[in-house]
């Protein structure tokens, strides 16, 4: 028999509301509450979702019913925001990143495990079929033993994206093009690639009035032995799909805007043929991308609270995308290694 889930979502900005559109479509799911500090976006939520508005975080996690608390705030205050939510014993589904820095993240996971409540992160592009069909790809040594991987999320935001906004900002954004747009691709990269043991990188901010960086590129060596090379962006006008293109021995394949495009082994190519998707990219439109992924996200962590089991995307998992941009963010062009 499925479980039935109580939800509380923190925040109601463009991501908190996409969140409680996907726990509306899952069956065994209910919104129970959003905590909200703006009063024209909760009257709006409460008449969309017909959940009640919370205004002090500390009721909200006194609901009884509530089982799993999405966090859609600020970035920088996802630290702060999880600590209370562990010390309730609610469990914790995060959106990237889970914080801005690793130091951050390795406090997140002291509280959690102290804690013993369930802890997942929001890393929907996993739950693509076909990025799911590239890694099957690259596991299975249909490409070979892979050389190259090179990384582009060479989006564009208008200057108007990041007005009176805490994007951008060193504090709740912990840098901008990187760790907020250029994430989810850094991370799929990392679960094809494997772990990094040292890079080299540039980051700057040439268009937009803000603090973090609007355009960055690094050079990366992975443990595997592989080389990568990874660019990212705000300022790209007008926007391209982000990319991940993989050089094995054996022949290349190209995976833009959510699927694949094209490869040079026959089997793959085959295989493209006949078939034909659309999953959607945020290249200049953050919020232009299917509410499917984020289902199966939902879905993955109410399995994985029912079951005592890890969620897809645990904190050790969260860690290694943010542990690279931090690194790219420290770099300035010198190297930085790993351990």
């Amino acid at each position: 028999m499925e479980k039935k889930f109580g939800f509380g979502v923190i925040g109601t900005g463009n991501i908190a509301r996409f969140h409680a559109q996907c726990i509306d479509k899952i069956p065994n799911a209910k919104l129970l509450g959003v905590l909200s500090k703006t009063e024209s976006r909760a009257r709006q939520v409460a008449k969309d979702f017909n959940a009640p508005v919370f205004w002090d975080i500390e009721k909200l996690l006194s609901h009884s019913e509530i089982d799993i608390v999405c966090v859609c705030n600020e970035s920088g205050l996802h630290a702060p925001t999880i600590d209370k939510i562990a010390k309730a014993g609610k469990n914790v589904l995060c959106e990237k990143p889970l914080e801005t820095s690793v130091k951050k993240i390795d406090e997140i996971a002291d509280r959690v495990k102290a804690s013993g409540i369930q802890l997942g992160c929001v890393f929907q592009n996993r739950e693509n079929p076909e990025y799911k069909k590239l890694k099957t790809y690259v596991e299975s040594g249909s490409l070979g033993k892979i050389l190259l991987c090179q990384t582009s999320i060479n989006w564009y935001r208008p200057p108007s994206y990041y007005e009176d906004s805490w994007r951008g900002t060193l504090a709740m954004d912990g840098g901008a093009a990187l760790i907020n747009q250029g994430i989810h691709t850094v991370d799929l990269t990392l679960d094809l690639m494997g772990e990094v043991d040292q890079l080299s990188g540039f980051v700057d901010t040439l268009h937009h009035q803000i603090e973090g960086e609007d355009v960055a590129v690094a050079a990366l060596k992975f443990k595997s032995g592989a080389l990568g090379t990874l660019s990212a962006g705000t300022a790209l006008f007008p926007g391209e799909p982000e990319s991940i293109t993989l050089y094995g021995t054996l022949g290349n394949v190209v995976f833009s805007g959510g699927k694949i495009i094209s490869s040079t082994v026959d089997s793959i190519q085959e295989e493209l043929n006949a078939t034909v998707v659309d999953p959607g990219s945020g290249a200049s439109d953050p919020m232009a991308i299917s509410d499917q992924f984020h289902i199966a996200t939902i879905e993955d962590f109410m399995n994985a609270v029912q079951h005592r089991r890890p969620p897809r995307v645990n904190i050790d998992q969260a860690r290694k995308s943010v542990a690279v941009i931090n690194a790219i963010y420290e770099s300035k062009g010198n190297k930085v290694k790993f351990n």
